[in-house]
C-alpha cells in the first residue's frame, strides 16, 4: 500500500513555487516553475528516505478562492469544450460519409461545403477505418504462431 503524502504549493515571495510536507518536518523545496518543482519532490523524498515509487502525493495548491474557482471553471469550460468538439467531429464524419454516399461527393468537395480543409475531411472520413484496423492489427498481434 502506498503511504499518503501531503504536498503543500505555494507562491514564494520572490514569485518562486515552494513545496513543503507537512508529515515530513524540515523538508521542503523549490522551483522556479510547477513543472521545475514538481520534478523535484521524488528526489526530495528519496532525501528524506521515502522511495517515490510507493507513495501517493496529495498536492494542495495554496490560492486565493477567486482563483481556485476560477481554475476549476475554466478547467470545467475546457473539458465541456471538448466533449463538445467530439461531438461535433462525428455529426462532421457523418455527413461527410453522407455527402460521399448519396451525393457520390469527393473529399475536396465535401471538405469545401463543411468549410473545412480537404485534409481534414479526409481524416475524418478514415476515422473509423483507422480504428477498425487498430483492432485488427491488435487482435493479429495476439494470435499465437501455429
Amino acid at each position: 500500500m502506498k503511504e499518503r503524502i501531503v504536498a503543500r504549493i505555494r507562491r514564494d515571495k520572490d514569485g518562486s513555487w515552494l513545496v513543503t510536507f507537512p508529515d515530513i518536518r524540515g523538508a521542503h523545496t523549490y522551483g522556479r516553475s510547477l513543472n521545475q518543482l514538481r520534478r523535484r519532490i521524488p528526489e526530495l523524498l528519496r532525501l528524506w528516505d521515502r522511495d517515490p515509487v510507493h507513495v501517493e502525493l496529495v498536492e494542495v495548491l495554496d490560492l486565493p478562492n477567486n482563483l481556485k474557482q476560477a481554475i476549476s471553471a475554466a478547467t470545467k469550460q475546457r473539458l465541456e469544450l471538448e466533449q463538445r468538439s467530439q461531438a461535433v467531429q462525428r455529426d462532421m464524419e457523418r455527413t461527410i460519409r453522407r455527402l460521399q454516399s448519396q451525393l457520390k461527393l469527393g473529399v475536396r468537395d465535401s471538405g469545401e461545403l463543411l468549410g473545412i480543409s480537404p485534409q481534414y475531411a479526409h481524416k475524418l472520413r478514415h476515422r473509423k477505418d483507422l480504428r477498425r484496423s487498430a483492432k485488427v492489427r491488435k487482435a493479429a498481434s495476439t494470435r499465437l504462431p501455429r
